[in-house]
């Protein structure tokens, strides 16, 4: 029996292009009657910047805007789900609607960990093209999936 896909994690950066993918997504997942989690990771700061905002800010402040950012990520989740749903309205076989999961953690431990919590079959994600100077400073989210994942990793080139 062929594998089936049954849970997509679309891992996604909310860049420009998101469309593009995300009807990508979309038309894998209906072709395969998968689930979709719409994932995007809100990186976190370095510790030394930590300490200078906690000097600044008051815990409560902080706190509140860290859930604002969060929303706002939800609210152009929303946006983007939304405005798929309105340019293919008149599509017959459409997915149902995605889960929205925002994590705040680097984009590749945050796809790690829900590889792990959650019953992922298959992941996609997008993938912007670096100088091979910047891939040797700041990596490739890409590539470190790729090499850590125990699950078939779609990458969507993006230029």
């Amino acid at each position: 029996m062929l594998p089936q896909v049954k849970t997509i994690l679309f891992a996604c950066d909310l860049e420009d292009k998101t469309q593009e993918s995300l009807s990508l997504v979309m038309s894998l997942a209906a072709s395969q009657n998968a689930n979709v989690i719409f994932m995007h990771a809100i990186e976190p700061i370095n510790h030394q910047a930590q300490s200078m905002i906690n000097n600044y800010l008051p815990i409560e402040e902080l706190q509140a805007l860290r859930q604002e950012a969060v929303n706002s990520v939800r609210d152009t989740m929303e946006t983007q789900i939304a405005l798929f749903y309105d340019n293919h309205k008149n599509d017959n076989e459409l997915p149902e609607k995605p889960e929205y999961l925002v994590v705040q953690e680097d984009a590749s431990s945050a796809i790690k960990h829900t590889i792990e919590t959650r019953d992922i079959d298959m992941i996609v994600m997008n993938s912007r093209t670096h100088s091979k100077l910047g891939q040797m400073i700041i990596g490739s989210t890409a590539n470190k999936v790729i090499h850590q994942s125990e699950v078939p990793v779609l990458v969507i080139p993006l230029r």
